[in-house]
């Protein structure tokens, strides 16, 4: 949390703002939220306090205008600019990449900060952001391994299987990457590593295409028309068969 904020539920209110791109929130409806075990003058009163804090730390930090604080409402004003991480996540690359890396939580620290609602949010928001980062980072791996770009493939392949180690997307995603860098033998250990732990965790074996893929690596086939087939339907239907 910034040093210049005093109180913790100002973070958390700022990234309750910042996870609703400019919807105007009443202030009676915040105070409740963040202060449910309160009658309403004590919560209102709480958020006036914490309101006056964060507006300074707004105006220092992110500029005049985007935290917009009036008589009945609260909103962030983005102006059509990317404030927070989580509005880089679609544009830049490298900003997904250090979110990955850096295995970072939504409002970490901030579950006991407020009630049951405020918690149930939270749960809510950080399950959809990370499901938005997942699908970014998929993307953009999908695209380095259509580009040959195999370094920066394996790279975020490694991420993703940090993150989820049971995905097989993930896992062939490093398999394609491994093989299209020329290295057979890590191709198929990664698939090993996959199998073994499908099987000491859930008890499942890797599934059709996981196992399909691996004999086309291990048979030497070149899978650079393959990962041009990705961007093609019909031809992915047709491989799966």
């Amino acid at each position: 949390m910034p040093p210049q904020l005093i109180y913790r539920k100002g973070w958390a209110l700022l990234g309750y703002l910042a996870a609703k791109p400019e919807r105007r929130h009443s202030r009676l409806a915040l105070a409740m939220l963040l202060w449910p075990q309160f009658g309403e003058p004590q919560a209102m009163t709480n958020l006036r306090q914490v309101l006056c804090n964060l507006n300074r730390y707004c105006r220092g930090e992110l500029g005049p205008g985007v935290l917009c604080v009036e008589r009945d409402g609260v909103a962030l004003r983005r102006a059509g600019r990317a404030v927070f991480d989580i509005d880089r996540l679609a544009g830049e690359p490298a900003e997904m990449l250090a979110i990955l890396e850096g295995q970072r939580i939504f409002l970490a620290g901030m579950d006991d900060v407020a009630g049951v609602d405020f918690r149930a949010w939270l749960e809510s928001t950080r399950l959809a952001l990370e499901a938005e980062l997942v699908g970014v980072a998929e993307r953009h791996c999908d695209r380095m391994l259509v580009a040959g770009n195999w370094d920066a493939a394996l790279h975020m392949a490694r991420l993703l299987l940090q993150r989820d180690a049971w995905n097989e997307a993930h896992a062939r995603r490093m398999m394609r990457a491994y093989a299209g860098h020329g290295m057979r033998a890590a191709a198929i250990n990664a698939y090993a590593r996959m199998q073994q732990a499908l099987r000491r965790d859930l008890g499942v074996d890797p599934q059709d295409e996981t196992r399909r893929l691996l004999a086309w690596i291990c048979e030497g086939i070149d899978l650079a028309p393959l990962e041009a087939d990705l961007r093609r339907p019909d031809l992915r239907r047709a491989l799966a068969v």
